[in-house]
């Protein structure tokens, strides 16, 4: 499937965090980078969508997702997605998870989420519209219930 909206298109071939071109190459990045180096890497992911305001660009907004969801599995030991491009090479703990990074994640949520934002003009008129926004609503809501161990 490919969605189209303002901006262009972007692969998307399943509703998950991590099923589309930009998670993909973000996540191979993250596996590519010194594991030390890793909760910053995912911190500018996050940054960079929360930084922007209501309008982070579309590929902003899915690497935000991503790192989001990557925050949750090191959290939680659980992995957020049984998507092939997951991040299934980091262990529990692997990502530095503060409770800063946390609100950083939502609040990068929040702006994908907001009405108008690129993500959700991507997604605009597709069929599976309502079931994507469910998805990273899903993924909000699982954040702002973690707790720090």
């Amino acid at each position: 499937m490919v969605t189209r909206g303002k901006g262009g298109a972007m692969a998307v071939w399943h509703l998950g965090p991590f099923d589309n071109d930009d998670a993909v190459e973000w996540c191979g990045a993250l596996e590519a980078s010194a594991p030390e180096q890793r909760t910053e890497y995912l911190r500018q992911a996050l940054a960079a969508a929360a930084a922007r305001g209501p309008k982070p660009t579309a590929g902003e907004a899915a690497r935000a997702v991503a790192a989001a969801a990557t925050a949750l599995q090191s959290l939680t030991g659980t992995p957020t997605s049984n998507s092939a491009y997951a991040p299934w090479f980091l262990g529990r703990g692997d990502i530095q998870v503060s409770p800063s990074l946390l609100d950083l994640a939502a609040r990068a949520l929040d702006v994908v989420l907001a009405d108008g934002s690129a993500w959700r003009q991507r997604w605009a008129g597709d069929v599976e519209e309502e079931e994507a926004l469910a998805v990273v609503e899903d993924l909000r809501r699982r954040l702002a219930s973690a707790t720090m161990p």
